[in-house]
């Protein structure tokens, strides 16, 4: 190949790659909601060492501005366009509400907490979600007069408990109020299956299922 013909190739090859499309922008969006959950009725066992499985069918409240913590929930997510990955955690709160006899309380109020790593799209206008990830549980609980009261205040030994898997799908609709800030807006469903809560001398198995509703603000970086 001729010099002239290399200057050619390598003029042309310049030229197709500063006209190339550019690459999406990357967006960092992070989002910090209060809400509230409905919960569906569901089963509970109690496994407790000497005494027969406690088998019931479920009754909770979440209980959203207290006692303890309330209930909340953040997300982070990495956007390329109409697309994230996004990592998030809600903070939901189950106080049994219809306790059989041998039950005198049983809460999970510092946390049924689900943290989910996901994936989200925009289409029409909306945003939709769905993430699956760990349950870490913080219960309290009093069954056949033995109490479980977690008294720890550090992070490590403050009573949090890996407990099962959950999932998760939403749908969000964001309101900007600037060029960067919003409202959020958002409906969920959850499906937890935590299948090692503890109690004294024993344990409980805990799934739960709730419709949730967010509100809260948002940021674009």
């Amino acid at each position: 190949m001729k010099i002239s013909q290399w200057m050619a190739f390598l003029a042309a090859l310049a030229l197709a790659l500063t006209n190339r499309a550019p690459l999406p922008a990357q967006t960092l969006k992070l989002e910090l909601m209060g809400g509230t959950a409905v919960n569906f009725i569901s089963p509970l066992t109690i496994h407790q060492d000497g005494y027969p499985d406690i088998h019931t069918s479920a009754n909770y409240d979440t209980k959203p501005l207290g006692p303890f913590a309330p209930y909340y929930s953040w997300r982070a997510g990495l956007w390329n366009g109409d697309e994230a990955w996004e990592f998030s955690q809600i903070h939901h709160r189950l106080f049994l509400t219809n306790p059989p006899p041998e039950v005198q309380y049983f809460a999970i109020h510092f946390g049924y907490n689900y943290f989910f790593f996901g994936h989200a799209w925009k289409k029409a206008g909306l945003i939709y979600h769905l993430g699956l990830g760990p349950i870490v549980t913080n219960p309290e609980s009093s069954v056949r007069n033995q109490v479980r009261q977690e008294v720890g205040t550090g992070i490590f030994d403050a009573g949090y408990y890996f407990s099962g898997i959950g999932m998760e799908a939403a749908g969000e609709k964001d309101f900007y109020f600037s060029k960067n800030a919003f409202i959020v807006l958002e409906a969920a469903f959850t499906a937890g299956f935590a299948w090692w809560v503890p109690i004294a001398d024993g344990y409980a198995d805990v799934p739960n299922f709730a419709l949730h509703g967010h509100l809260g603000i948002g940021y674009d970086f």
